[in-house]
């Protein structure tokens, strides 16, 4: 894998040098070749001084330029002479000072090859054969707009110097950016490869690889581990979830199985034509028959409505109605049941009537789970005072100075299918009334928390908004 990433990178480097090289030398081309040719007055300026005797006409035995010519030169700023055959000059126009009037053979050469020979001018020769005589011209451009450079090679050293130039401009380049690439690109690839590595971990399921979090892949390093960290309490949260939920099973199918052993036992019984029962007995069987299929269903209830509110598929029907009332006539319904009737609950409110919009069957569910919650885990000496408030919010508190929870029953307090080691066992219940309590009040826009200290007490807070 690092060889593969590290060849690709190369492979990369050396590409972009070559197109970086082609690209330069195209655009050197278009500036120092191309460009030349850019502007018409400039250009084809040897053309211009070799096809200038066009612009030379004869006048009573002299030589001279046309307007038209004159036009052209004055174009290019340029000047002119006009030699005769032994090379005195017979015309000239706006000729320097620096130019003389007789011209050698040797030096119309030397003043054609090198621009400045002639100061700051660039000079170009011809010939104008009029009436059978040749007339030599001197064309002197400004150096600044044309000059002359030259070039000398040897023909037989030519394709060497090519190769030597190729090397210079394209190998040299390559390795060097091979080189320098060899040494970037093992700086990219091995954190990349540590991160794959790392990827493979974690779908693996291990989460204890951790990445120094410096250089240039700082902020990956540190999500990295983020995630590895995030990952790892999720999965230790998963497997304290299932095996929740596995003795949450584990005891849901002990709690079915011992009423409907009790409902077929007492149905058989019932049923033996063998077994004469009296009136008095069927009526008591039927009664424990009823009792155990009712709590089987309250079980099954509260299974579905989780499943309902964890989807949001129940229906809020909310309405106006007196909060204080409400939760008085479950106080009420409690100290009602005879089971419980000795309990001391101590209700108080600040308000004879607080107004607000809930569902009264749901609303009545939550409130129910926790008083009840708070009855059964505690001994009957224990009191449980409930108190509502309206402040800028509505707030109920449920208190008792019962046994308490340890911090890993409160830390697990709401999960589904938990249920506390303190609860007793006639009171085990389903394991779902204090998440369900929870969604219900959640559902509501409010919001629950839960306070205690083991052999102090527990205080429940519901705030609705």
């Amino acid at each position: 894998m690092k060889r593969k990433i590290l060849l690709r990178f190369l492979l990369i480097i050396v590409l972009s040098v070559i197109i970086i090289l082609n690209i330069s030398m195209f655009v050197q081309y278009k500036f120092l070749v191309e460009s030349q040719n850019g502007d018409e007055k400039w250009s084809y300026v040897k053309n211009f001084s070799l096809n200038f005797q066009q612009y030379i006409v004869q006048k009573d035995g002299k030589p001279i330029v046309t307007e038209a010519g004159i036009r052209e030169l004055h174009i290019r700023s340029a000047w002119i002479q006009i030699l005769d055959e032994e090379g005195y000059e017979v015309y000239n126009l706006r000729k320097p000072k620096e130019a003389l009037s007789h011209y050698a053979p040797s030096q119309m050469v030397y003043y054609n090859i090198y621009s400045g020979a002639i100061k700051d001018y660039t000079i170009y020769s011809g010939t104008a054969k009029i009436n059978n005589y040749r007339w030599s011209y001197i064309i002197g451009f400004p150096m600044n707009k044309v000059a002359k450079y030259i070039f000398e090679f040897s023909p037989e050293k030519i394709k060497t110097n090519i190769f030597k130039a190729l090397i210079c401009l394209l190998i040299v380049p390559i390795m060097v950016f091979i080189v320098t690439g060899y040494i970037f690109g093992r700086n990219i690839a091995n954190p990349i490869i540590h991160i794959i590595k790392g990827i493979g971990q974690l779908s693996k399921g291990e989460y204890d690889k951790k990445y120094a979090e410096k250089g240039l892949y700082k902020e990956v390093y540190s999500s990295f581990n983020n995630l590895s960290s995030i990952l790892k309490t999720n999965e230790v949260e998963r497997g304290n979830i299932e095996k929740m939920r596995e003795e949450w099973i584990q005891n849901l199918s002990h709690d079915l199985k011992t009423p409907l052993a009790s409902i077929k036992g007492y149905g058989e019984l019932i049923a033996d034509e063998e077994y004469a029962l009296t009136a008095g007995e069927i009526k008591k069987y039927s009664h424990i028959i009823q009792e155990k299929a009712q709590y089987m269903e309250k079980l099954l209830e509260d299974l579905k409505l989780t499943q309902v509110l964890k989807r949001g598929l129940i229906p809020i029907n909310s309405k106006d109605k007196d909060l204080v009332e409400l939760l008085r006539d479950i106080t009420i319904d409690v100290l009602n049941n005879p089971q419980y009737q000795k309990r001391e609950i101590q209700f108080n409110s600040n308000k004879e009537q607080i107004i607000f919009s809930f569902d009264k069957s749901l609303l009545q569910r939550a409130f129910t789970n926790l008083i009840y919650n708070a009855i059964v885990h505690n001994d009957e000496n224990a009191r449980i005072i409930i108190n509502i408030d309206k402040r800028d919010k509505i707030y109920v508190e449920i208190e008792d100075n019962g046994r308490g929870i340890s911090k890993e029953d409160l830390d697990n307090l709401f999960e589904r299918y938990y249920r506390g080691t303190s609860t007793g066992e006639s009171h085990k219940g389903s394991g779902l009334g204090m998440n369900i309590a929870k969604q219900i009040i959640e559902v509501h826009g409010g919001t629950i928390n839960v306070e205690s200290t083991l052999a102090v007490g527990t205080k429940i807070t519901v705030v609705l908004s």
